[in-house]
């Protein structure tokens, strides 16, 4: 079981997508709000936010993803799984609305929560990712579920052989490249994508790989703990050096040798 959760300042668009998913949306449960339209419940959360004016990130964006390969459940008892999560995280008072999303093909359940209370106080938003994870876990213990660790190691286990393949498939184009663009493309013939990850600044930290065949995609540092894009730039750096150095050892070759013989003598 996974779940993620993070403030935010609230907005229509938040809701409608709960609501929507390609018209499949199914709504479990809300809590003191009548609205039946994106703008009207938001109205609903705004009259109470006002109560704290000081707060912008006054609204939670929360995800909860059961597992849903061990067992199959029910509206009623996904009903109940978002409630709980919400009381675990202390929220179960607070306005909020609750919907089930099945497009995917793995259902899972969208929260949009009104993060000030009744009594005008915020809820504290720290760590609160972390804290809906942990919530997660509790639930999917009590229910033995799969928990998000659960998970990771079997994708882990599963992948075992294609991270490997990748992995030489790196190793290989970045012994030549002398461009990132020359690795990439190295990496694109084997049948990988490599695509940078950037930072808000446009700074780039990292990068992914995609298996084309099974679009599996994975972290540089899924591959292997030496797998970073600040030693790939070091690798690329060295072969620059190396050519410059074949290039110049190259031309000394070439290059025309004086005739060193003793002349004749008269």
């Amino acid at each position: 079981m996974v779940s993620q959760a993070n403030a935010t300042k609230g907005s229509t668009e938040g809701i409608r997508y709960i609501m929507d998913d390609k018209g499949q949306a199914v709504e479990l449960d809300r809590n003191m709000i009548s609205g039946e339209t994106p703008t009207e419940i938001l109205a609903e959360f705004r009259e109470i936010q006002s109560l704290k004016p000081s707060i912008t990130k006054n609204t939670y964006s929360i995800y909860l993803s059961p597992d849903n390969v061990q067992k199959e459940f029910t509206k009623d008892q996904l009903q109940e799984l978002g409630q709980e999560h919400l009381k675990e995280l202390g929220l179960e008072k607070n306005q909020y609305l609750m919907t089930l999303h099945t497009s995917t093909g793995k259902p899972h359940i969208h929260f949009q929560v009104n993060r000030i209370g009744f009594d005008g106080q915020a809820h504290n938003d720290s760590n609160i990712s972390k804290k809906a994870q942990e919530s997660a876990e509790k639930l999917a213990k009590e229910r033995g579920l799969l928990t998000a660790k659960d998970i990771r190691k079997m994708h882990k286990e599963k992948t075992k052989e294609l991270r490997k393949e990748i992995h030489q498939a790196y190793n290989q184009s970045k012994s030549k490249a002398t461009s990132f663009e020359e690795f990439a493309r190295s990496m694109h013939n084997r049948g990988y994508n490599v695509e940078l990850t950037k930072q808000r600044s446009g700074k780039i930290q990292g990068f992914r790989i995609v298996d084309r065949q099974s679009s599996q995609s994975f972290k540089a540092s899924e591959i292997g703990k030496e797998v970073r894009y600040g030693k790939l730039e070091m690798s690329i750096s060295e072969n620059i050096q190396q050519k410059i150095k074949k290039e110049k050892e190259a031309q000394i070759e070439l290059k025309p040798k004086r005739d060193r013989s003793p002349g004749l003598s008269r």
